[in-house]
């Protein structure tokens, strides 16, 4: 039976769960780090697959001046809008629907992409992760960084799973429908040559990529919801 992965974000009962990991979760400290470590407060920053607004209202509340959140959902830009409104109203306005696989700002527009919590790694296929990573190459300044997160399954805590897996019935390793309190969600973990093989296709130069644990301990309820993945920090060459 054939699965729409687009399906589980669409859902008003998905936006609401994501929306409440925006004021029970917050940013995780890795994240925190990462984004204050990488990108200036006035920077112009764009977020893509932006969910509940977690990351986002994170780095409003830090004091990010320039920062535009997006997602392809019109489930989640709603309610997206409606948590940061509850902040700051004039919040609301700095939320767009957008298709992280073909953005429409102009060209060099932003100083920096955050792509939080595996959202990459949600889209359907490599093709889609390809023009993902094109479409923000575009957007991005010279030199821009881009931040993303994506599950290993080859190293830190995932890879004793993986190890174990036989290749799937489409023959490729990583791809995995997993369930949620809403419903099922697809998701692809990598290896980091893997990752750093498509980052190079796509015009990036990898600066690290270290797993969340090295960077920091988050908080108990950021380890319950996202478990372990691994930071990407890019640049557009």
């Amino acid at each position: 039976m054939h699965r729409d992965p687009k399906a589980h974000w669409r859902e008003p009962k998905t936006a609401l769960m994501y929306a409440r990991t925006a004021t029970q979760i917050g940013l995780w400290e890795s994240e925190r780090i990462m984004v204050r470590r990488y990108f200036a407060l006035t920077d112009d920053l764009l977020e893509v697959g932006c969910g509940g607004g977690r990351a986002g209202l994170g780095m409003l509340k830090l004091g990010y001046t320039g920062l535009q959140l997006t997602d392809f959902s019109e489930a989640m830009v709603s309610i997206t809008r409606g948590v940061l409104a509850d902040i700051n109203p004039t919040w609301a306005g700095l939320v767009a629907q957008q298709d992280a696989t073909a953005l429409t700002y102009s060209d060099a527009s932003f100083d920096g992409v955050i792509y939080a919590f595996n959202g990459l790694m949600c889209l359907p296929d490599r093709d889609a992760r390809l023009a993902a990573l094109r479409s923000i190459h575009r957007v991005l300044r010279p030199r821009g960084i881009l931040i993303f997160t994506a599950p290993d399954r080859e190293k830190g805590k995932n890879a004793a799973h993986w190890k174990n897996q036989s290749l799937p019935v489409d023959g490729i390793p990583g791809n995995r429908w997993h369930e949620t309190e809403t419903s099922p969600v697809f998701m692809h973990s990598s290896t980091e040559q893997e990752t750093y093989a498509e980052l190079e296709l796509c015009g990036f130069t990898t600066l690290t990529s270290p797993l969340s644990t090295e960077v920091a301990m988050d908080s108990k309820a950021a380890r319950d919801f996202a478990g372990e993945t691994r930071f990407y920090v890019v640049r557009k060459v």
